[in-house]
């Protein structure tokens, strides 16, 4: 956020000991916390997780306002002093809390749109006019400036009423793992030939567009060789990723040879351990993705018993299979 030097006017009496309060110390400190773990997690990188960031804060903060409603300006004098600690700005943090308020639900803020989508929705007072443009924008992928346009020419209030009841009857795009990840990728434009994972890794990673696109969109990497510890001993992820949409993060495991139980016992550890640690609220499920040459049939029927929405498993082919083979891969999986 940028930096603020503005000096706060004096306060009058009613309120004057704001800052000082423990009350205003234990907010200031969570708001800190959770704008924190954002940044760790590179939230300026996932506008997604900048919006569920902000809905965090918002939520925070007129959760406080509404404990001390009886003072008259408190929410004002709050807002002063936040915008210099959090170093952040007024408005912004007006727009947070006006999102909040517009959004109390978090479940209503959807994947698909970004924070500047999100700043001209606010703008619409009337609920369900509201809710109509989100829609339009995510099944259309409408862009920010794309949207602002729609909401100037008056497109809802043009809109038959009949037209706009069905768009609020329009399934949204499905963001379900299962059909996100698929059976078989084709790396064969990366010219992969590896005797080891790392060696894998190195040229996946050496033109990592060409990965993140056959892998599908909203794909992400957040980090490579990710160090973990449990009980004092080191392991490391060999790819971090994570899908907007869903949103989660996604472990990956790279395998030059044949996919063994071991393989899925391991990630399912890695999982476990993102889950417990590194998973934020906002979030659905850390999943784990095994990309691998080869994989018997049985071995995962019986090595994924009740772990099919945990982890999933994948072929690679470095030589491009005739449309045949392909077929009957996918059928094996």
């Amino acid at each position: 956020m940028p930096k603020n030097n503005k000096q706060i006017t004096p306060f009058n009496n009613a309120v004057s000991g704001v800052r000082d309060s423990k009350d205003y110390k234990s907010l200031l400190q969570e708001l800190q916390s959770i704008l924190s773990k954002s940044q760790i997690k590179a939230y300026k990188a996932f506008d997604n997780i900048k919006v569920q960031t902000y809905w965090q804060l918002g939520e925070r903060i007129v959760r406080e306002e509404l404990k001390h409603k009886d003072r008259a300006d408190y929410g004002k004098y709050l807002i002063d002093n936040l915008t210099i600690d959090l170093n952040t700005s007024k408005r912004r943090l007006y727009e947070i809390v006006r999102f909040y308020r517009a959004y109390p639900i978090v479940r209503s803020v959807t994947a698909q749109l970004s924070w500047t989508h999100y700043v001209s929705l606010i703008e619409i007072d009337e609920e369900k006019k509201r809710a109509f443009y989100q829609n339009k924008s995510v099944l259309h992928s409408w862009s920010v400036r794309e949207l602002k346009k729609q909401i100037k020419s008056r497109l809802y209030e043009n809109t038959p009423q009949n037209e706009i009841e069905e768009i609020f009857k329009t399934k949204l795009p499905a963001t379900e793992p299962q059909k996100i990840f698929k059976g078989l990728y084709d790396f064969s434009p990366l010219g992969l030939q590896a005797n080891s994972e790392k060696e894998l890794e190195n040229r996946i990673l050496g033109d990592f567009e060409l990965f993140l696109k056959e892998l599908g969109e909203d794909f992400a990497i957040l980090g490579r060789q990710t160090p973990i510890k449990i009980d004092g001993e080191t392991h490391l992820i060999d790819i971090v990723l994570y899908h907007r949409g869903i949103p989660c993060v996604v472990l990956v495991d790279l395998k030059i040879g044949k996919l063994n139980s071991r393989d899925i016992g391991q990630m399912n550890k890695y999982v476990g351990y993102y889950r417990r640690n590194k998973q934020y609220e906002h979030e659905k499920d850390t999943i784990g993705l095994i990309i691998c040459r080869d994989a018997g049939k049985e071995e995962i029927i019986y090595a994924l018993d009740g772990l099919e929405k945990k982890i999933f498993v994948a072929k690679y082919k470095v030589k491009l299979p005739s449309e045949e083979k392909i077929k009957q891969a996918l059928k094996g999986l």
